[in-house]
């Protein structure tokens, strides 16, 4: 955990600075660039900004019954859920806060009772060019498909985001995939779509894994976070080719704690921050697609040709149902940790 302040310009009427609890990294830095430092040279409001890296557990910033230290928060949507239920968050009229004409503009799904989206990032399939140089796969199938693309294959240690695509790869139509799961047999006819793989499999932790497998040459393809091939690869030993069939995105929402002693300007600056030029800017430097249509048509075409949201990778995705796996979760993952044989 820690903290690092944007100061507002002296000569500015900065009013009281924010707090905001973000991701550490390349994810922040881009934020700082895009959206941070803009929103305080444009208002002087300061940023100060908080690292939780999802770990909302500690500093007790996220509390409903005591002043938070905290004013808004990048939270993804499994926690935002549990937050608005306990009441941590508070409710969000999206209408009122962006305008009722805007709303249509956001990917569905993306908004919140408790949130306003602002980045979708995705689960692809990424595989090293040179080894399929002649004869290149080109859908999730193909991942499943040893006898033609042969190769060990990457995939996470997780049960979610792999359960859905072996179901896909297995002819599941994408809006079948979570009754299937929720039906007896569902779980094991993905485990059996796995087990036709099984001994090639190689799981990765974290989505640095993946790309250190592939860059390794420990695996010919992989599941893994498209951000991370879309980006430039300090170190990239080997060139790389992403699979948008079937992939799986989900979303980053801003939320306001309902403890934030600082509701205007942090009311002010998610309005600001899901602006479509505020969310193309952080696009071009995350990779990510933006939450609204407007905000990706305002990206550059050859950075947003690329992006997971474009119309032609798009048409495909399927969204993580993070209900779903709040729900039976750690019942499948025990199973599926078995299987694994952990």
């Amino acid at each position: 955990m820690g903290s690092m302040i944007l100061s507002a310009p002296a000569n500015a009427q900065s009013g009281d600075p924010i707090t905001v609890a973000t991701w550490s990294g390349f994810y922040s830095a881009a934020q700082e660039a895009a959206v941070f430092k803009p929103f305080t040279r444009e208002t002087g409001i300061g940023v100060r900004i908080h690292y939780h890296n999802g770990d909302f557990s500690k500093d007790g910033f996220l509390s409903k019954s005591s002043k938070s230290p905290v004013d808004v928060v990048d939270v993804e949507r499994a926690d935002l859920t549990r937050g608005c239920a306990d009441g941590v968050f508070r409710k969000v009229d999206a209408a009122e806060l962006l305008g009722n004409g805007i709303l249509d503009d956001f990917v569905e799904g993306t908004l919140h009772p408790c949130g306003v989206g602002a980045m979708i990032w995705s689960q692809a399939i990424a595989y090293d060019t040179t080894t399929f140089a002649k004869f290149p796969p080109q859908t999730l199938k193909d991942f499943f498909n040893l006898q033609n693309f042969p190769g060990k294959r990457g995939m996470s240690t997780n049960a979610e985001g792999t359960l859905e695509v072996a179901l896909m790869a297995d002819g599941i139509p994408n809006e079948d995939v979570y009754d299937v799961l929720r039906r007896p047999g569902g779980v094991e006819r993905a485990l059996a779509k796995l087990d036709s793989i099984k001994p090639s499999l190689v799981f990765w932790r974290s989505g640095e894994g993946a790309e250190k497998l592939l860059n390794e040459g420990l695996v010919s393809m992989t599941t893994a976070y498209a951000g991370r091939f879309l980006r430039p690869r300090q170190g990239a030993r080997r060139p790389v080719t992403l699979i948008w069939d079937r992939q799986l995105w989900r979303t980053t929402y801003w939320a306001i704690p309902a403890a934030s002693t600082k509701l205007a300007n942090a009311q002010r600056f998610v309005s600001y921050a899901t602006d479509a030029g505020r969310l193309a800017e952080l696009s071009i430097r995350l990779w990510f697609g933006p939450a609204r249509q407007s905000g990706l048509d305002a990206v550059p075409q050859n950075v947003r040709a690329e992006l997971p949201t474009s119309p032609g990778k798009f048409r495909t995705a399927l969204a993580v149902d993070t209900a779903f796996w709040a729900e039976f979760g750690p019942k499948i993952e025990a199973t599926f940790q078995r299987w694994r044989g952990q």
